[in-house]
């Protein structure tokens, strides 16, 4: 059936102009007339996607016939009368006898004439609250809508829509949503009946896991209000988001056979190329509401027709009694202060792979909330959700994330415990997790080749292509990095196991069981981080040979002379370009785009007295197992059966980190080349004026990009605006300190600036033990490498984290304090490498400390001492 366009009529007189829009006359502003649900079809048709035509009788309309039925009291309210549900039902029932006023039928039956065919004799009406069809609260099936309405009984019909937004359920629904009961504003859509071969629902995204990388039909033969109302097992599809094909990976039959009329061999609503096309439009209706949708549809004359579109109905979150502790975790080990927002988009929307691959093995992760959250830009990990599941398996979770660098200094819980009655409950999960870890290879193979396919398919961008396809390529980003992910979780959880197990057997011996095991399971391992500062170390020996190449590092804005330095340093950018500090990020600049991040290392490296990897620096390099664990008495002084324990778990770590290493150069190919994508798109962004400079892009989100592309521009606000207002929300959010662990109570009293409210600091602080020894100096706090100026020759390095840019600094410090790291972070294999007494997860130590200040710092047990400030210290020099 092929609709006829709206006839032009005559113009309206002003006053009543406001009573009436057709679809195709809604503008930006007229959410408030209108409502959402027939705002949203109104952007889908003005930007082409297929919705029948429709007239809808505003929010003024509504009011109008309040107005004439003298009940506009009753509904806002005034000074004698209050506004109640008892008041609002009887003004439902009201409204359902009243006829609608002269003006307003006369108006409306114009309206209908010059809008709709003759021919057209029944509609489908339905109603468009102002709040209606949001996030938090959708109203489904809570107004009504009436369908194979006849001409003659429309008036009856919009009062029935009118009266439903007034009914007990809509107003309990409202005040269990905490929304106001005063003053509901409800339009109405009215839509020429259809009368399709099939129709149903669609979902841009698992409604049931939250996955972003899956579509989710359901559809059944004609009329859709049987799968809507649930009153039908409706035909089911599953699709991968993967345009432009989006292949079908489940599909299961439903209740209702196929009617006598339908072609045979026909035995499903939908053949594979029709959910495609479905799909393609489902990702277009995305795209232009600018989140996940839940779309209603119809297939009619071989066309799919879009009846309604809402955002999903948020996924359950953590109950409201639990308060959600966060956590930095190893976050910074891998990502700047403030990643990029297009990166912490992507990092968002990924997360739900993770909470599927806790599920795989047999967790129940249900009502913990979301397990990664963005807090004034920052990445926080969901500690609760950690915790939760390491108990599950009967571990203690506060000695076992302590180790590894995710929990509050002093949280410790002691050596690892088991409680084996729950490892026998729950002895399937962890069959499943083991052979989750023996089949870490094979995730990490399937991780590579898709980064490989990714890269190839990127090799051949076309930014004049349909949207679809730059679409298609833009979302390589959110594949790969959930593939990322899944592998990652993998590698983490049997590292995490195999450092847990092997601590637990050695722990009699030794304070720092994890750091001895972590230590042996690094010798030996050459990861490309290391072999990377290798070469460095290498070139600044050239350099220190070279007075021209000394003066060109002291200025690199020069020309660099010819030389064998500058021959070492193009091939050492033509192996690592595609490496940077913070690989992970998109946003980062590369070694091959700004090379000075490794100048900068090059060059500090050449200034030290005794560049490393000679000498007695070489010496602090050789570690084993009796100089790590110390003097050893009884029989495991002559048999070292603890040991021998252990081995086997240090050999599987140091597989494991082998295979990490392989992962890490993996993501750093695809976080480079599609960095190379995003600012290619930017650069075709920035000749359409639609941005000021090519990198602006890593200041959008995932999903402004992707409704860049499909609208190719037409947006209401512009993107530069976009830029400039989110690069001035993060300066806010730099200058904002932030805490390590941070309960969900407390996000809202984090001032902008300033933070939360900090308690008085002790002269001793407890972190994680990352390097043992004990040793006194002096503090020099450091935020950035190039402030290093030697205070002292006992100097204690205090840093925010140790990123490879730290590296050459290690080599100058007696000790070292960092206020976020791991185990295995840079600094911390560096420090035990150097034989530097170090502890980390002090937090705000950058903070606490002072450049002077006279410190205890015992690498041992993690505890750090203020002996003596630096304005009384004797230490400084003059």
């Amino acid at each position: 059936m092929n609709y006829p366009k709206a006839v032009a009529s005559p113009q309206p007189d002003p006053t009543t102009r406001p009573w009436l829009r057709t679809l195709d006359e809604i503008e930006g502003v007229d959410l408030p007339l209108v409502g959402g649900k027939a705002f949203r079809l109104a952007t889908l048709k003005q930007y082409g996607l297929k919705v029948p035509p429709g007239l809808v009788l505003t929010t003024t309309f509504f009011e109008t016939q309040l107005q004439h039925a003298q009940l506009i009291p009753l509904w806002a309210g005034s000074p004698d009368v209050a506004v109640t549900a008892e008041a609002l039902g009887w003004l439902a029932d009201v409204l359902k006898t009243k006829p609608l006023a002269k003006e307003l039928s006369t108006t409306l039956n114009q309206a209908l004439a010059d809008l709709f065919d003759p021919a057209v004799a029944s509609f489908a009406v339905r109603s468009s609250a102002i709040d209606e069809d949001q996030r938090d609260h959708t109203f489904a099936g809570v107004h009504l809508t009436e369908l194979r309405v006849p001409r003659s009984a429309l008036p009856i019909a919009i009062t029935r829509c009118w009266a439903s937004a007034l009914s007990p359920a809509a107003l309990e629904y409202r005040q269990v949503h905490g929304m106001s009961i005063q003053g509901i504003r409800v339009a109405v859509l009215i839509q020429p009946m259809l009368a399709p071969a099939c129709s149903g629902v669609g979902f841009t995204i698992n409604p049931l896991t939250g996955s972003r990388d899956e579509f989710v039909v359901e559809a059944s033969w004609g009329l859709g209000e049987a799968v809507v109302s649930g009153e039908v097992q409706p035909y089911f599809y599953k699709l991968a988001n993967q345009p432009p094909d989006y292949p079908v990976i489940e599909q299961r039959p439903g209740s209702v056979p196929p009617p006598a009329e339908t072609e045979p061999g026909r035995d499903s609503p939908l053949t594979s190329a029709e959910l495609t096309d479905l799909a393609q439009q489902l990702a277009q209706v995305q795209a232009l509401m600018g989140e996940a949708q839940d779309v209603e549809w119809a297939r009619q004359d071989d066309s799919f027709f879009l009846l309604q579109t809402r955002p999903v109905a948020a996924l359950p979150e953590a109950p409201q009694k639990l308060d959600i502790e966060w956590t930095r975790g190893s976050h910074p080990e891998f990502l700047p202060e403030l990643p990029s927002p297009l990166f912490g988009s992507l990092l968002e929307r990924s997360q739900a792979r993770a909470i599927l691959f806790f599920k795989e093995v047999g967790l129940q992760v249900e009502g913990l909330g979301p397990y990664v959250k963005l807090i004034l830009g920052r990445p926080y990990l969901n500690l609760t959700f950690l915790k939760r599941i390491i108990s599950q398996v009967g571990l203690n979770p506060g000695s076992l994330l302590h180790t590894i660098g995710h929990t509050e200094p002093g949280s410790a819980g002691g050596y690892l415990s088991i409680d084996w009655g729950a490892v026998w409950q729950k002895r399937g999960t962890y069959w499943r997790i083991l052979k989750r870890a023996f089949s870490n290879t094979r995730h990490l193979k399937a991780y590579q080749a898709a980064v490989d396919e990714a890269l190839a398919e990127l090799e051949h961008s076309r930014f004049d292509a349909p949207p679809a396809a730059a679409l298609a390529q833009l979302r390589q980003h959110e594949r790969i990095y959930n593939e990322l992910f899944n592998a990652n979780l993998g590698l983490d959880i049997s590292i995490s196991a195999a450092t847990a197990v092997g601590s637990s057997l050695i722990a009699p011996l030794t304070p720092n069981p994890a750091i001895v095991v972590s230590t042996l399971a690094l010798k030996g391992v050459k990861t490309s981080d290391a072999e990377l500062n290798q070469a460095l170390i290498q070139l600044s020996r050239l350099a220190h040979q070279q007075p021209a190449i000394q003066n060109y590092l002291a200025d690199p804005a020069q020309t660099m002379p010819p030389s064998p330095f500058q021959a070492e340093f193009e091939r050492l950018l033509a192996r690592y370009g595609h490496r940077a500090v913070y690989e992970t990020d998109m946003g980062w600049p590369r070694y091959g785009d700004d090379p000075t991040p490794l100048l900068n290392i090059i060059r500090r490296y050449a200034q030290t007295d005794s560049i490393p990897g000679s000498g007695e620096e070489a010496a602090k390099t050789g570690v084993n197992w009796r100089k790590l664990i110390g003097e050893v008495r009884g029989v495991e002084r002559w048999l070292p059966w603890r040991y021998w324990l252990a081995a086997p778990f240090i050999r599987t770590l140091r597989r494991l980190l082998r295979m990490r290493d392989r992962l890490n150069s993996a993501k750093a190919r695809a976080m480079a080349a599609f960095r190379r994508w995003d600012l290619a798109l930017g650069q075709k962004w920035v000749e359409r004026g639609w941005l000021a400079q090519a990198d602006d892009i890593f200041w959008l989100t995932l999903e402004e990009v992707e409704r860049t592309l499909m609208l190719e521009g037409d947006t209401v606000v512009g993107l530069s605006s976009t830029v400039q207002a989110r690069k001035e929300t993060y300066q806010t959010y730099a200058a904002t300190p932030m805490p390590f662990t941070l309960a969900e109570a407390q996000i809202p009293a984090i001032q902008l600036g300033v933070g939360l409210q900090a308690e008085a600091a002790s002269d001793v602080l407890v972190g994680l033990p990352i390097s043992p020894g004990q040793i006194r100096g002096t503090v020099l706090v450091l935020r950035h490498p190039d402030e290093f100026q030697r205070v002292a020759d006992d100097i204690i390095l205090v840093t925010a984290s140790t990123d490879p840019a730290w590296l050459p600094l290690l080599h100058l410090a007696s000790g070292l304090i960092v206020e976020r790291g791991g185990l295995l972070s840079h600094g911390s294999v560096i420090a035990r490498e150097y034989g530097l007494p170090a502890v980390a997860n002090i937090v705000n130590a950058t903070q606490i400390f002072q450049t002077g200040d006279s410190v205890l710092v015992d690498g041992s047990t993690g505890v750090v001492q203020l002996l003596e400030p630096a304005r009384q210290s004797s230490q400084v020099a003059e």
